[in-house]
Formats: C-alpha cells, sequence, structure tokens
C-alpha cells in the first residue's frame, strides 16, 4: 500500500475521538436524567426496562476492541440471529441484575477507555481490515463508527419508553 492509499484510507482520529467523546458525553446525560422510577421502567425495546437496556449499551460497549482485533484475524463469531437474539437477551437480563446508574456509568468508563486505546493502536494501514461478524461483515473503521451508532440505537429505545 502506497503512501497515498493510507491517506485516502485512514479517517481522521481525532474526529473518532470527538464522536466517542460526544457519546459518552450522552451516555452520562441520559443516565443522569433517569430517576429511580425510570430506571426500573420499560423501553421501547421489547422485553427491556430501562435500566437492562443501559447495561446492555454499557456491557455491549465493552465488546467493540474484541470486534476490532477480529477485524485484524479476518475471523468472528458468526452465529445465527435466531440464536443470536435470545442469549443477548438472556446475557442482558442477568446481566444487570443488581445493577445501578453508578456501576452501569463505571463499566460504560471501563468500556470506553478500552475503545479509545483500541484507536491508538490501529495502524494507518489496518482501516479496511474486515471480516463477516453476527451476519454482516465490517471493517476496523466500520467497527468504530458502529460504537456510536449502538448507543443512538438504544438511546431512541430509552427515550420511546420514557415517552421523552
Amino acid at each position: 500500500m502506497t503512501e497515498e492509499d493510507i491517506d485516502r484510507v485512514a479517517p481522521d482520529r481525532n474526529a473518532i475521538r470527538s464522536q466517542f467523546e460526544a457519546t459518552r458525553t450522552a451516555f452520562h446525560g441520559l443516565l443522569e436524567s433517569l430517576s429511580a422510577d425510570d430506571w426500573k421502567g420499560k423501553s421501547g425495546n421489547e422485553g427491556w426496562t430501562v435500566g437492562q437496556l443501559m447495561w446492555h449499551i454499557a456491557w455491549g460497549a465493552g465488546y467493540f476492541p474484541q470486534g476490532v482485533e477480529a477485524c485484524r484475524k479476518g475471523k468472528a463469531p458468526n452465529p445465527p440471529t435466531w440464536l443470536m437474539n435470545p442469549a443477548n437477551l438472556l446475557v442482558t437480563r442477568l446481566g444487570s441484575r443488581g445493577a445501578t446508574p453508578t456501576s452501569v456509568a463505571e463499566k460504560y468508563d471501563r468500556a470506553h477507555a478500552a475503545i479509545l486505546e483500541c484507536l491508538d493502536g490501529v495502524g494507518d494501514d489496518e482501516w479496511q481490515l474486515g471480516v463477516k461478524a453476527f451476519g454482516r461483515y465490517t471493517t476496523i473503521e466500520g467497527t468504530f463508527e458502529r460504537f456510536s451508532e449502538h448507543y443512538l440505537e438504544h438511546e431512541t429505545e430509552i427515550r420511546q419508553g420514557l415517552g421523552r
């Protein structure tokens, strides 16, 4: 790969970092806006409470560095959706037991720090490495894009449940 190719495919790390920071700010803002009743209330995602969904966002954020590594290796888990969706529901329901806004904030912040460290470790020639994972093809660049998209997807469901 030539230097010109690298310049063309390497995204702006500062822009990605800014997006991650904006997502972190939004996550904490939403988390801090929740009352105890909100936390226990239904979200717009059928079967999950607002608290469970907040836990899911924080827990899921921790897997993005693994997604980057899977892209590097060209090998990733690819279970069928009919198996993955119920497993995701079960993991969230069990994992979120006893979760509090404080514990969820800490979990998210650990994941946020890990994804920033991962971002710093991506070589300019690695951005387009990719793999089919969980039913869809993604690259390292796409994995970083998905980080904020995942939050926004579930933020919408939480706000729907809260009527906001």
